[in-house]
């Protein structure tokens, strides 16, 4: 055993002159810190107490240690309360998909100034994760049937269909006029267009079809892109149409956003806790819920 841990030990039961209390301000149970005590009298060789049913009473020996220490002990404990180690700064452990993270979260977090330690990923991993205090909190669009989660709706994500500028201006587009549109012709077009989607099982898009055309895609051309970000801008940059949540688009975007023929979907996010740690977060889930509900510009 560490001889400093059998003195820090010490330390304190001389002050205290009980275990018990001992025990308590160093986090230890009583026999534990016995044992400790029991330790350092074998290794100096010396009765360091005389036991009551009550309390301990120092002998000499212990008084002629204490002296030796208190100076440096009292050093220490003055350090612990004016360092903290970089290792115990306090910083937020946040899991996040990364799209709502960059849009909604990082522009506010940065401005307070505060810690942060931020890991992309997929839901499964960031509840893993989660789930062995690697983060303390995730921002879900999932909410998964782990143990030990505490689950808080935080901001519902409105997902539509976003159309390509140089593919409004086609003279196939059927968007045009005033009238909508048959939902076959609507269908028909979609199918022939070149799609980029977030990923090979067209997660988002069929969620979108079987809301407005009550089947599955039959997509004939796509590029998969696994970011809503690089989407966004493939579709700035190139020819094309895709499903894409509304607050990555801002107010000014040069996209084609489609909103009155195509219906687009709601998806709740949620903010994930341990099971005893939510009320510790009500703070930033405070502050979350308001930078979710900011308008872009």
């Amino acid at each position: 055993m560490n001889p400093i841990e059998l003195y820090q030990s010490f330390y304190c039961i001389y002050q205290e002159r009980n275990l018990t209390k001992a025990g308590k301000i160093l986090g230890l149970s009583q026999p534990a810190l016995s044992l400790h005590l029991q330790s350092l009298e074998r290794h100096r060789k010396e009765v360091l107490f005389r036991r009551t049913s009550r309390d301990l009473i120092p002998t000499d020996a212990a008084k002629r240690l204490y002296v030796q220490i208190a100076g440096p002990m009292e050093e220490l404990e003055r350090i612990e309360k004016t360092t903290i180690p970089k290792e115990k700064i306090a910083k937020l452990r946040i899991g996040s998909a990364k799209e709502i993270f960059l849009e909604k979260v990082l522009p506010n977090l940065a401005k307070m100034g505060t810690s942060f330690y931020v890991r992309y990923g997929h839901p499964q991993e960031l509840m893993e994760a989660l789930r062995k205090q690697e983060i303390d909190f995730v921002i879900s669009n999932q909410k998964l049937n782990l143990p030990g989660l505490h689950y808080q709706e935080l901001y519902k994500e409105t997902f539509g269909l976003v159309v390509s500028k140089s593919i409004r201006l086609d003279s196939h587009f059927p968007f045009r006029g005033e009238t909508k549109p048959k939902i076959e012709t609507i269908k028909s077009w979609m199918e022939n267009q070149h799609w980029f989607v977030y990923s090979e099982d067209f997660a988002i898009v069929r969620r979108f079809w079987k809301l407005n055309f009550d089947s599955r895609p039959k997509i004939k051309e796509y590029s998969v892109i696994p970011n809503l970000h690089d989407i966004k801008t493939a579709l700035e940059f190139g020819k094309g149409i895709s499903v894409l949540p509304t607050y990555l688009l801002g107010k000014n975007t040069s996209l084609y956003i489609n909103e009155k023929n195509c219906q687009g979907f709601e998806n709740q996010l949620y903010l994930v806790s341990r099971e005893t740690e939510p009320q510790s977060l009500e703070e930033i889930y405070q502050r979350l819920k308001s930078w979710m509900e900011e308008e872009l510009i």
